[in-house]
């Protein structure tokens, strides 16, 4: 078995605003880090982006909350790979504001090359991961992660007060 972390936090952009009153939670970012790694994988306005808990803090989040989920090996390969082929043809990559709102809006759409934050999560769980997320991917927001995730029978749940 190997360990996967899902981080979820909670920005001060505008974004992160629309996020957190019509997600109705307090999350409005999610992201994922590989086993032994510093980093998290994710996307943002900018496209597909390397992010750290130092990163965080500069940018002001205070609050966070991060799961570690146990996988199974040829599940965290799948991730990982995945995750490898993103960043070496990022330039591929975009984030989709539509695909947000469409999210927003319960309405599963799926634009190549295009992701937002938990849909980009999501479908590492769900897809590569083997982790049984109950939605469509391309509808997760944040807080979902942190009403379902808090049930999953293979999580650890760690809280992050002070990053």
């Amino acid at each position: 078995m190997k360990t996967i972390t899902v981080l979820l936090t909670k920005y001060s952009d505008w974004i992160s605003w629309i996020v957190y009153h019509i997600g109705a939670g307090e999350y409005t970012h999610a992201s994922l880090a590989l086993e032994g790694e510093e980093y998290f994988y994710s996307f943002n306005y900018r496209g597909f982006c390397v992010e750290t808990l130092e990163k965080h803090k500069r940018r002001g989040v205070e609050h966070c909350l991060a799961y570690e989920l146990q996988i199974p090996e040829q599940s965290y390969n799948k991730i990982k790979n995945r995750i490898e082929d993103v960043l070496s043809n990022r330039e591929q990559y975009s984030y989709t504001r539509f695909g947000l709102v469409l999210a927003v809006l319960r309405i599963p759409f799926r634009w190549n090359y295009h992701y937002f934050c938990s849909q980009f999560v999501a479908e590492l769980l769900k897809e590569f991961g083997g982790v049984p997320l109950k939605k469509n991917v391309n509808t997760y927001l944040p807080n979902h992660f942190y009403q379902e995730l808090k049930d999953c029978c293979y999580l650890k749940n760690i809280r992050c007060n002070t990053i």
